[in-house]
């Protein structure tokens, strides 16, 4: 890996010997490593990473998004505090490099003294970290949607992931359905829920904005002192979708205090408490501009935005393990039944989570 990365670092301009690597294992999708460069008479931390083109098929379609998105925020009059992730440039003027070996590749400069959580350690911090999600959508609202590529069709279609969940389970080529009958019936029982958003979303009752629809907790990087937010990543996602997605994604991980593969489900459900906190922060950001329709349907978001993650990870486990990186035997499955029971666990908080958001937006 030094030879290579030290191959990208001449296309970038990057003068300097690769001191360290590590890889970064917290995503589910692409491989990213940690690069530390000494550049004489400075170190530098780099990040590298190789996009998983399993997974975007055309990934050009991909930094040309962050790279318009960029542009936006830069020239947009709606300033916001936490910048987005910024990656750099090589001497072809293009912020990806294509490799020999037909790798995908991008850099970025490592955000010092940042910090992430994968699972949520301080509820102070969760209004914040809800401001800078809501803030993100608020300033690139006014961006025209038909200029967005899809890099992933249909990807939070959930009627289409659920056909696909039910297609796979209907090959089973690796003979794993006969071990995860309970979770097949949870789909069948809830399917009409599942598919409430998208059937609005088709119906043109809920409008189609930019939005990220990967609003992980994670994908904030915090001041590791302050704990304020500094900047938005992982926008490989960047499509029109609808804004109940994004929040119920990120209430999804931020009100959940267990990693999102527990295996004990005891210890997984909605904390409301978690909820509250950064509910106020992202409607105090975006809360002006929804509709009607919207602030109705946005707590909705939580429970069928887990439920399609769960069916995705469900259906990836069936199918062999394909689409996202797997830590341990049967991980994919763990992912699935941890995201259901949390789920279930929404749907019987859901009353209190619409009025929470109502209370908070003065509806």
């Amino acid at each position: 890996m030094k030879e290579k990365f030290e191959n990208l670092m001449k296309l970038y301009g990057i003068n300097g010997d690769v001191k360290e690597y590590r890889e970064i294992t917290t995503g589910h999708i692409n491989s990213t490593y940690y690069v530390l460069i000494d550049n004489h008479p400075y170190i530098n931390p780099y990040v590298f990473q190789k996009v998983n083109t399993y997974v975007f098929k055309n990934p050009v379609y991909v930094m040309n998004n962050i790279m318009m998105i960029d542009n936006f925020i830069k020239n947009n009059n709606k300033k916001s505090s936490c910048k987005i992730v910024n990656f750099l440039v090589n001497e072809d003027y293009m912020n990806y490099t294509v490799t020999e070996d037909g790798e995908f590749w991008r850099l970025c400069i490592f955000e010092q003294n940042t910090v992430t959580f994968d699972v949520v350690e301080n509820p102070a911090i969760l209004r914040s970290s809800g401001y800078a999600f809501g803030d993100f959508l608020n300033v690139i609202s006014d961006f025209p949607t038909e200029k967005l590529n899809i890099t992933i069709p249909d990807f939070h279609n959930t009627r289409k992931r659920l056909e696909n969940l039910f297609r796979i389970i209907d090959s089973d080529e690796n003979n794993r359905a006969k071990d995860v009958k309970d979770e097949i019936k949870t789909f069948e029982k809830y399917h009409d829920f599942c598919c409430k958003l998208t059937d609005m979303t088709d119906s043109g009752s809920l409008p189609l904005r930019p939005v990220h629809n990967d609003t992980k907790y994670n994908n904030i990087l915090l001041n590791k002192d302050t704990f304020e937010p500094v900047c938005v990543v992982d926008l490989d996602t960047i499509m029109p979708g609808l804004v109940a997605h994004d929040f119920g994604d990120a209430i999804r991980f931020a009100g959940n205090k267990s990693a999102e593969d527990e295996t004990d489900l005891s210890k997984v459900y909605l904390d409301l408490d978690y909820f509250k906190e950064f509910t106020k922060g992202f409607t105090d950001a975006i809360g002006h501009f929804m509709t009607d329709v919207e602030v109705e349907t946005l707590a909705l978001g939580a429970p069928i935005i887990t439920f399609e993650l769960a069916s995705r990870f469900l259906a990836d486990h069936i199918d062999g393990d394909k689409y996202f990186t797997i830590h341990r035997e049967n991980h994919n499955l763990d992912r699935a039944r941890c995201q259901m029971k949390l789920a279930t666990d929404m749907m019987e908080k859901l009353d209190k989570m619409s009025g929470f958001v109502k209370e908070c937006i003065g509806k």
